[in-house]
């Protein structure tokens, strides 16, 4: 029989790496704890609230959850969902799934965003901090210069010996014919995936801290004397620094042009048709470009998130996106993120066989990535969500 609130398709395996098997842990032993492992060895699955949630809700499917041989939940919102996110009501029903979770002997762990990508605290970010609106910059190619109010960077006419800047004077050109690359700024628009608000730009530190305020200190209000018991920590869920899906667009944030400058003692806006066009020395400037966007990216959200969780005893965990991989728009290099997180995590999403771009079931690469990050920095445990998106053909032999 359906159930109004479903349970998520996703199982996290929580595996361990960097480690030794103690000489005392004979055969049988770990034969043992294999028929019947520790809690927090057990399958934790994401447990959807997308329906108007009760407290009878919570402990009936928790019990369920328990008497099945699942060691924790992910509390994760979806879309459905009628009790109003990251209010009052919420809280105080996470704090019952917490309380009914330690009767249980499960843990409860935070799922940060109300579906994904983490940042804009459904919709609560961008409301409060209009600034935080993520944009790109976009090439355009025109015979001639539009005559409209667009956010622009920089304008170059292109000839027979090349890219020439005109930036300072491109209002002259009037409406001369020509060839014409022209940057400029595009912003999120408002969505009702993003609470009728937008995606974010997690380059900026503030944005990040104002995302923690609302989110992790209103769950520490709540219930912070279990973070680090039965909360064990926080899953953040495709973080990513491309808020606008449109053609022809790189990243962009406030600071870029500046602390390129810096890193790279050039100007990068006197580059930009290089992003874009393979000509010159494009490899290069791309690679400085990415590279400052990935620094940005760290900076920005990964080290913050993980100096508040280091602070508040709660581990660090969630993936990034990894599914257009090696294309670097999105997140330039998930591993560098990666060893940010206590608990460094993967998404095996669909079951699409393939170890390449959109592959998932056989991906070992990013399986051997994480346990690689893990293995150089020390990590006891990695994480995998799987099968999140896999469908209803999947059955229990895949």
């Amino acid at each position: 029989m359906r159930k109004n609130l479903i349970y998520a398709m996703v199982l996290f395996f929580l595996g361990s790496c960097g480690k030794t098997v103690n000489i005392q842990d004979d055969h049988a032993g770990v034969k043992a704890k294999f028929i019947d492992p520790p809690m927090e060895y057990r399958s934790m699955p994401l447990w959807v609230w997308n329906n108007k949630m009760t407290k009878k809700i919570i402990e009936d499917q928790l019990t369920d959850f328990k008497a099945r041989g699942i060691g924790g939940v992910f509390v994760h919102p979806r879309p459905g969902l009628i009790t109003p996110y990251l209010s009052e009501e919420w809280f105080e029903l996470f704090r019952h799934a917490v309380e009914t979770g330690k009767k249980l002997g499960m843990q409860v762990w935070i799922y940060d965003e109300n579906s994904y990508p983490s940042g804009f605290a459904g919709g609560h970010v961008p409301a409060q901090m209009p600034e935080s609106a993520g944009k790109m910059i976009q090439q355009l190619v025109v015979d001639q210069l539009p005559d409209t109010s667009l956010d622009i960077i920089a304008v170059f006419r292109r000839d027979s010996s090349g890219f020439t800047d005109i930036t300072p004077v491109y209002r002259t050109e009037g409406k001369k014919k020509g060839c014409y690359y022209v940057y400029h700024l595009i912003q999120s628009q408002p969505s009702p995936w993003y609470g009728g608000f937008t995606y974010v730009d997690i380059m900026q530190r503030k944005v990040t801290e104002k995302f923690l305020e609302l989110t992790h200190e209103a769950y520490k209000k709540y219930a912070g004397e279990e973070f680090g018991k039965t909360i064990p920590g926080s899953f953040q869920d495709e973080a990513q620094v491309s808020p606008v899906w449109a053609e022809n667009i790189v990243n962009y944030t406030p600071a870029l042009f500046d602390e390129f400058q810096k890193r790279w003692c050039y100007d990068l806006k006197s580059k930009l048709p290089l992003l874009y066009e393979d000509e010159g020395n494009y490899k290069t400037v791309r690679y400085h470009f990415y590279r400052t966007i990935l620094d940005l990216f760290i900076e920005g959200w990964a080290v913050p998130y993980s100096e508040y969780c280091v602070k508040n005893h709660l581990i660090f965990t969630g993936h990034y996106w990894e599914h257009e991989w090696p294309v670097p728009r999105i997140g330039p290099d998930n591993m560098a993120m990666e060893a940010y997180s206590g608990m460094p995590g993967i998404d095996i999403l669909f079951n699409r066989f393939g170890n390449g771009w959109g592959g998932q079931f056989g991906l070992d690469r990013s399986v051997k990535e994480v346990r690689s990050v893990a293995n150089q920095l020390g990590k006891k445990r990695v994480m995998s969500e799987t099968y999140g998106g896999a469908g209803w053909e999947l059955t229990f032999a895949d």
